[in-house]
């Protein structure tokens, strides 16, 4: 009666060591790819919706990048990009206004759009404005975001 009861119970240690050595993991390889953590979503965070050259308040409406996920933007490469009008720089300590192009590259800081207020009577075409977020360490494209600028009354750029 001893050796039916040991048949299972040897059966079911044999099946349980075997299990046991299936689900250990082998340790990683030392040559195995670095991959870059995903930076999650990118997206283009205007600091207000309406603006007019008109106004004394900011120089453009400034834009910064929004990267969701394990990276901050401010160790990022942003490449900005805009069909028209221009960026600019306008930050602490003296906020002077520096012009910077239709196309910027910077660390992750804030910019500003603005455009001429010359010709205002001619209807202004919609402004397409592109960010373009890399790792500055290895090159790599992270994210990609867009934003479209149309024209509402009295010559007003409006983003949404």
């Amino acid at each position: 009666m001893k050796v039916p009861i040991l048949c299972p119970t040897l059966f079911l240690i044999v099946l349980f060591a075997i299990g046991a050595g299936c689900s250990t993991t082998a340790p990683p390889s030392q040559s195995a790819p670095v991959t870059t953590p995903s930076s999650g979503a990118v997206a283009i965070q205007p600091d207000i919706t309406r603006y007019t050259v008109l106004m004394s308040s900011a120089p453009g409406i400034g834009l910064s990048p929004n990267v969701s996920g394990p990276l901050s933007a401010e160790h990022l490469t942003c490449t900005w990009k805009t069909d028209y009008g221009h960026f600019l720089r306008w930050e602490a300590p003296d906020y002077t206004v520096q012009e910077l192009g239709s196309t910027v590259t910077v660390n992750g800081t804030k910019v500003y759009w603005t455009y001429l207020d010359a010709n205002a009577s001619a209807p202004r075409p919609p402004v397409h404005i592109t960010l373009d977020v890399t790792d500055p360490t290895t090159g790599a494209t992270l994210g990609h975001a867009e934003q479209v600028i149309s024209w509402g009354a009295n010559d007003t750029a409006v983003i949404g």
